[in-house]
């Protein structure tokens, strides 16, 4: 398929109010109508794997317990005791049965009953029913280890909030057999800048790669060994293909094709490659798949996107870490959330995957590719963004620059429809292209209720 790079018959805008990127009071209007409604990441089923385990989150402007209860289900449960408010608990992560409040001793079990009131019978009514001050409880769902939790009771389950997005993770989760595990602990960072332009960022930004991460380039990590016959072709070039789907979620994946031929070939068996991975894999990994998901997987390169409102993912090859060069072509995956602190900083926090079937040596060497470029401490990628996020927020909050809109109509009315891509949602190829963003503001402006976005 070919881009036919026909212009639009007129003129065309894709604007958005610069003031959704540095007004408190659009971030509380958000917190009710964006993130209350929707399910939001949490961490994965492998960090809790025992009875007790838990770690503390947070679930928008709210703290949360997420623990593995006597049941071994996984309870989301507030951090605030129900007496007085005091924050129950404060280690990053443990393994506890009972959370007991410091001020009065109040004692929780790890499902969130209040089992425990000191002096309850001599000091309080015959009608106390500690039932009734049982910590809130979220809404808590897994899929596939992915533990996501809302405090809406109107949300709809979340495979159904997952929509056309839960194909897509699927199919990256069935590539290497299907079973991941978070490999180290997640990391944590507090950045300047609001929690949607880290988000949209990876919704499918592709532009500004050549500027922004120009260095990286220069220091060849990214995809240098694909030019030297890995894959047994000649001259080589990337091709991206955009995915939006109606709920606001993204997917952006990058192909590895022949030089001069803009399509999107379909691969027999003996065709594919999992970039990334030991070739002595692929054939193992290709009986995982369906025929689908093979389209989907073979010869891709990168896969970014974000499941709305604000998780987002990154799957890419990289060719040796900074300052070495014996490293082979390895994946990794990574995932993080963006959660407002307020309307102009955002606390990150990221998870590593690993496929658990992978030896340890690649899984170390996966994550050290993570840790050394998409991580709180990344020496190319992530701060090179956060520069230019805080350079953002510097920049669009005075009284002049807060009127200019920002400008989303990047390849509008560009794009090759892709009917026939493996995978669902709205699908076009035209490697640099707002087509992401533009499906997630506007699920954004649907649930804010305001014409934001035209």
């Amino acid at each position: 398929m070919t881009d036919t790079g026909r212009a639009p018959s007129a003129p065309q805008r894709f604007r958005l109010d610069r003031r959704a990127f540095s007004d408190d009071q659009i971030l509380a209007e958000e917190i009710s109508r964006v993130f209350r409604p929707t399910w939001q990441l949490l961490g994965f089923a492998t960090e809790l794997p025992d009875i007790g385990d838990y770690v503390l989150r947070r679930l928008v402007d709210d703290g949360v317990i997420v623990v593995r209860n006597e049941e071994g289900g996984i309870s989301v449960l507030l951090n605030s005791c129900s007496h007085r408010g005091t924050q129950l608990c404060r280690a990053t992560f443990g393994n506890s049965a009972h959370f007991r409040c410091s001020y009065h001793g109040w004692t929780y079990a790890n499902d969130g009953r209040l089992v425990g009131v000191p002096s309850v019978r001599k000091n309080y009514p015959a009608n106390f029913e500690k039932s009734e001050f049982d910590l809130r409880r979220a809404r808590a769902e897994i899929y596939r280890g992915f533990i996501f939790a809302t405090w809406s009771e109107d949300a709809p389950p979340l495979p159904e909030y997952l929509g056309e997005f839960r194909w897509y993770l699927d199919a990256m989760l069935d590539l290497t057999g299907g079973e991941w595990e978070v490999y180290g602990p997640p990391q944590r960072s507090a950045v300047k800048g609001n929690w949607k332009i880290s988000t949209d960022n990876f919704a499918g930004d592709g532009y500004h790669m050549g500027t922004t991460h120009q260095a990286a380039f220069e220091q060849s990590i990214y995809g240098s060994s694909l030019a030297d016959g890995t894959l047994g072709v000649g001259e080589l070039d990337l091709m991206a293909v955009n995915i939006s789907t109606p709920q606001g979620h993204a997917v952006r994946a990058g192909y590895v094709i022949e030089k001069g031929d803009p399509r999107l070939p379909e691969r027999s068996p003996d065709e594919v490659a999992y970039l990334g991975y030991p070739r002595e894999e692929w054939p193992r990994f290709t009986e995982s798949q369906t025929y689908e998901q093979m389209q989907f997987n073979s010869h891709c390169e990168v896969v970014h996107g974000t499941v709305f409102p604000n998780a987002a993912f990154l799957s890419v090859s990289h060719d040796h870490a900074v300052g070495r060069t014996d490293d082979p072509l390895t994946k990794y995956f990574v995932w993080r959330t963006h959660t407002p602190l307020d309307a102009r900083h955002t606390e990150c926090t990221y998870w590593t995957l690993v496929p658990t079937s992978m030896s340890e040596e690649w899984k170390q060497r996966s994550y050290a590719f993570q840790a050394r470029s998409q991580s709180a401490g990344g020496i190319l990628f992530e701060m090179d963004d956060f520069e230019n996020f805080a350079r953002i927020d510097a920049a669009i909050s005075g009284s002049v620059a807060d009127t200019a809109p920002a400008d989303l109509s990047l390849g509008l009315g560009l794009g090759t429809p892709l009917p026939d891509f493996p995978g669902p949602g709205a699908a076009e190829h035209l490697t640099l292209s707002e087509h992401n963003q533009r499906g997630y503001y506007r699920r954004w402006s649907e649930l804010m209720e305001t014409p934001g976005v035209n």
